[in-house]
């Protein structure tokens, strides 16, 4: 048996079907800095590994962990808690509070256990019991929370809690056009309530929100303003309460569309982005040992070292022009998780149907191996990118078919417009070509040409991917498209 037979695959491109998950997982010190509370917003692209980093908490503190997915969620039904009178950005703080302290509240009933001083414990039973009778269990969707059932409700049940009477949400939510003060008082009861229990429970509690990019909508600003509510709460619930843990989990092209006053705040004491590291092995999240990890587990290796584990499965020689197999791959990547595990997957696949059909060959991954598979690689980097821009941009196939007619892997302004003019009726192109290039390097599909010079560097193609700070730049006359595209655009190199 080879060394190969011993690998299955490298594990799924998406953390939700990877069976081996937890066993793959890299710890990283970003990890220690959630586990720890010193940050709790994770900001990544599509496939950066923001799940695998939910799930990874959710395995590891599972007793305390409320999976809040926001798949399906109404979202709607926080537009009749919004609070009119505060500023459009923070209207929806209120709605977003009461959330809160309503999950909260689930969590801590199912840890009462931990609970021994009989004062408090009390206290989470008649809380228990207000929660059953508003919503007719304490196991309630947390998708319900905004919308308290008038069916389950007995009317003469106010109980006082700590001095602080709750009484019927459907009946105080329907008998008053006030609904964001009724919910105001009901978020400073629970506060009260909150801050006696928690010194006595034995246990962190935390709230995971995912999935909030599903409702996306960039014009939708409704939708701005909740997430804008939601981050805001979180901040509050973040400098209040210790041993309430709300980690928010959020694409970062919708984080860099929202605008509000705290934002900055927020971003340098709260948020963490997941921003990978293609070359080096002491980067905070590297993917190099990313992938050591994933080899070392396969080949039941002892050793954490990348370059050890990297030549069991790899050969030792170049490709193309003289380049590491690994530069070469990563290269074709958006420097994310998702599409090494994609690109090794297949061609660990095309190097084992090699020896099956030829055994005598060499029993490693070959440059031959890596170029067979360049083609399918290429096709499923443009289908992620699609389901990613086809909601914003609907006619960008046309500005692939730009490319492609161009031919070439590098290109000028000038090039671009003369593709441009020769097929825009054919697709309906509306855009003109500075927005679309504009686009194209939104998503990094290009780069432009960056000269060097005055002590910062030398000269290179800049790729959004690379880093969020970095502007397109509307006067660049030299640009490149991202070799991971090479193949399905059939492109080649001038």
């Amino acid at each position: 048996m080879n060394i190969l037979d011993r690998i299955d695959d490298f594990g799924a491109i998406d953390a939700e079907n990877d069976s081996k998950l937890i066993e793959y997982f890299y710890h990283t010190k970003i990890i220690d800095d959630l586990f720890s509370y010193q940050k709790s917003i994770i900001i990544g692209r599509k496939g950066s590994g923001k799940t695998a980093i939910y799930k990874y908490i959710q395995h590891e503190k599972e007793e305390a962990f409320s999976s809040l997915l926001f798949k399906d969620y109404p979202w709607k039904l926080h537009d009749k808690y919004c609070n009119n009178i505060v500023s459009a950005r923070e209207s929806y703080v209120n709605s977003w509070t009461f959330y809160f302290y309503i999950e909260i509240f689930k969590r801590i009933i199912h840890l009462k256990e931990h609970i021994t001083n009989k004062k408090v414990s009390k206290v989470v039973k008649k809380i228990e019991k207000w929660i059953k009778k508003n919503w007719g269990s304490i196991n309630f969707d947390h998708k319900e929370v905004m919308n308290p059932s008038k069916n389950k409700y007995i009317f003469t049940f106010n109980p006082q809690i700590l001095g602080n009477s709750l009484g019927s949400l459907s009946r105080d939510f329907e008998s008053t056009d006030n609904i964001s003060g009724t919910l105001t008082e009901y978020n400073k009861k629970f506060e009260a309530i909150l801050q006696t229990i928690l010194p006595e429970l034995n246990s962190d509690i935390i709230l995971a929100f995912d999935e909030l990019d599903l409702a996306y909508d960039a014009s939708d600003e409704n939708y701005k303003n909740r997430l804008i509510g939601l981050l805001l709460t979180t901040y509050d619930f973040y400098r209040k309460y210790k041993k309430v843990k709300v980690f928010v989990f959020l694409r970062n092209d919708i984080f860099n569309l929202l605008d509000f006053q705290d934002k900055n705040k927020i971003k340098d004491n709260m948020v963490v982005f997941l921003d990978w590291d293609g070359l080096s092995v002491t980067s905070k999240l590297s993917l190099k040992n990313l992938v050591a990890n994933r080899i070392k587990y396969n080949i039941h290796s002892t050793s954490d070292n990348f370059e050890r584990v990297w030549c069991e499965i790899f050969d030792d020689n170049n490709i193309g022009k003289n380049q590491l197999k690994w530069n070469f791959i990563i290269e074709r990547t958006f420097l994310r998780p998702r599409d090494i595990i994609k690109f090794l997957n297949l061609v660990l696949e095309e190097t084992k149907n090699r020896l099956q059909k030829d055994p005598e060959t060499i029993d490693k991954i070959t440059n031959n191996d890596i170029h067979n598979i360049r083609g399918k690689y290429s096709t499923y980097l443009y289908e992620e990118l699609k389901d990613e821009i086809s909601g914003k941009y609907s006619d960008f196939n046309g500005y692939f078919e730009i490319l492609r007619n161009i031919h070439t892997l590098t290109f000028t302004r000038q090039d671009f417009e003369n593709s441009y003019n020769s097929i825009k009726s054919r697709f309906n192109l509306k855009a003109n070509v500075d927005i679309i290039l504009e686009r194209l390097y939104e998503f990094s599909i290009i780069g432009f040409y960056k000269t060097g010079g005055g002590g910062y560097g030398g000269s290179e193609y800049r790729f959004q991917y690379k880093s969020d700070y970095q502007a397109f730049n509307p006067q660049a006359t030299k640009f490149k498209v991202h070799n991971g595209f090479k193949e399905y655009l059939e492109l080649i190199e001038k």
